[in-house]
């Protein structure tokens, strides 16, 4: 008779398919996994400690939704730890103390002959992507509302923010630093690395380039000689001498104190900085390693390809903020398992169906516990207003059948929607119509078609000029005559209406668009949509800016 085996009691991290202590383990029982990871760092650090979680990023170019999720995994443990009652706080943290990689000094002419140098020496160009990424944080209430432009905040905030060019030149790492280049033969034995000069380069005192090759190193002075400038010099100020990241990141989390930092799989993976500085921790410092929260990749719509700045960026937060409340926009990354890859469109099929998961997750928050802890993870906001508005597709539906204008389209959902808080349901209109131009165009309006204007258009001209009642005066039309109109008007075979339309507009205002088209060319309706839905999307950008 074969041995029975014992079944092994399973240890809470290791449910869900996770390795047992693995990094990607996870306690799949909590009802999300932002307290997982708050719980850890509850269980590792003392009731009295500010545990601080770091998300940090190089301005090499504007910060993209891949970036953002960084950021928003942060910010849910940060959340989640609120939850439990326990201090804690985020440091964001611009890495533009980095150079700037050749092939950006080729690709963006702000950076055309700076390669080797450090990204801040374009100071005008990383203020600006910084700010820029900042606004948006505040926008989608992330950003304290007393940080100010460049992210700072008062002492005592549950925010920071540091640039690392800054903190270098300050010498704010001095001490550490000296100790890293004293001890960088050690330090490459940890790392699997031959030769511990090969974890540093110096920004060349003549040139300002990191192109540099270390011939000495202690802890004292860097001797070394640039491939760019041919300079044989001696660094004696660290603030000079840039370690490479994977140091770099150890020696910051050991100076700041830093418990836990979200990181993209692609640095979590066997052989990444999560990997290889694990020695460093255990072997150097003495200390262990943050608490990592791992996190999938962030793809777009097509394909399988990531979100990538190297690969021109974007979409950009501000394009999800032009379409997407903020608690939305919190929603699609807080959704997800943090492990799991994130797909993120915004084709019809993608923003409507988010909308539809958006409306049946508020409506779900009293009664079930996942879903109102993920709702208090997002926002401090109450859930009740967003269960009263109508669907997006009816919005939207509405907004066509309009013509676009915003004003007898609220009206219209207004009557059929008598609980929707005003502001909300005007949000929801503005992004729809923001929408609906930039990118459900083609399926509701379509590419303009040049056609004639002929005798169908003639007739409903002379009609609507001398149409005193509702709608549009009555004829019979076929639809050929329609297809006429219509091409007139938008450019398309087909659209709203026409009595809806002209209740909307006017008859008279119709008549004028009609006979634009008929003598010059012009849709002046078609480019109303356009031009509301520019108007919505410049007021959103200004409140994130």
């Amino acid at each position: 008779m074969p041995r029975r085996r014992r079944a092994r009691k399973q240890d809470p991290a290791t449910r869900g398919g996770a390795r047992p202590g693995g990094l990607h383990a996870q306690d799949r029982t909590v009802p999300h996994w932002a307290l997982d990871y708050a719980r850890r760092l509850a269980d590792r650090h003392p009731p009295h400690h500010r545990i601080l979680i770091q998300t940090s990023m190089s301005p090499t170019g504007y910060f993209h939704v891949g970036n953002f999720r960084d950021t928003v995994c942060a910010h849910l443990v940060h959340r989640a730890l609120g939850r439990m009652g326990r201090r804690s706080a985020i440091l964001l943290s611009f890495d533009d103390y980095d150079p700037v990689r050749e092939s950006q000094a080729a690709r963006d002419p702000e950076l055309a002959g700076c390669g080797g140098l450090p990204l801040a020496e374009r100071r005008e160009r990383a203020a600006r992507i910084c700010r820029t990424y900042l606004a948006e944080l505040r926008t989608v209430g992330i950003l304290p509302a007393e940080a100010d432009d460049d992210g700072r905040t008062p002492p005592g905030s549950d925010w920071e923010t540091h640039y690392q060019y800054e903190r270098y030149r300050a010498g704010e790492y001095r001490e550490i630093q000296r100790r890293y280049q004293r001890d960088a033969g050690r330090l490459a034995q940890l790392l699997g690395r031959d030769d511990g000069r090969d974890l540093f380069a110096v920004y060349c005192l003549q040139c300002g380039r990191n192109t540099t090759e270390i011939h000495r190193l202690d802890g004292r002075a860097a001797r070394y000689r640039c491939l760019s400038c041919g300079a044989e010099l001696t660094a004696c100020d660290p603030a000079d001498v840039k370690p490479s990241w994977a140091l770099d990141w150890t020696l910051r989390v050991a100076h700041e104190r830093i418990d836990c930092e979200p990181a993209g799989q692609d640095h979590c993976s066997a052989g990444s900085t999560m990997d290889r500085t694990r020695p460093v921790y255990d072997g150097y410092l003495g200390s262990p390693q943050p608490v990592i929260v791992p996190y999938g990749l962030v793809r777009g719509e097509l394909g399988g390809a990531k979100i990538s700045g190297s690969l021109s960026g974007g979409p950009y937060v501000r394009d999800l903020l032009a379409v997407h409340p903020a608690p939305l926009v919190l929603w699609l990354y807080a959704r997800r398992n943090c492990l799991s890859d994130l797909r993120l469109a915004f084709g019809p099929g993608a923003f409507l169906g988010a909308y539809d998961e958006f409306d049946r997750f508020v409506r779900a928050v009293p009664r079930d516990e996942r879903a109102r802890t993920l709702w208090e993870l997002l926002t401090d906001e109450k859930p009740d207003g967003y269960g009263a508005l109508p669907r997006m597709r009816s919005v939207v539906g509405a907004l066509y059948a309009h013509g676009g204008a915003a004003g007898p389209a609220r009206r219209h959902l207004a009557a059929l929607h008598p609980g929707a808080e005003p502001a909300l349901l005007d949000e929801r209109i503005g992004h729809a119509l923001a929408w609906l131009t930039a990118y459900g165009r083609e399926r509701y309006w379509g590419a303009a078609v040049d056609m004639p204007a002929g005798p169908a258009v003639d007739l409903l001209i002379e009609q609507l000029r001398a149409h005193t009642g509702t709608g549009a005066p009555r004829a019979g039309r076929t639809r050929d005559d329609f297809r006429e109109i219509y091409g007139a008007l938008f450019g398309t075979h087909h659209g709203p209406r026409l009595d809806t339309l002209a209740d909307a507009v006017g008859p008279s205002a119709l008549a004028e668009a009609l006979a634009a088209y008929r003598e010059r060319g012009e849709r002046p309706l078609r480019d109303r949509v356009s031009a509301g839905s520019d108007r919505a999307r410049q007021e959103d950008l200004s409140r994130a800016s």
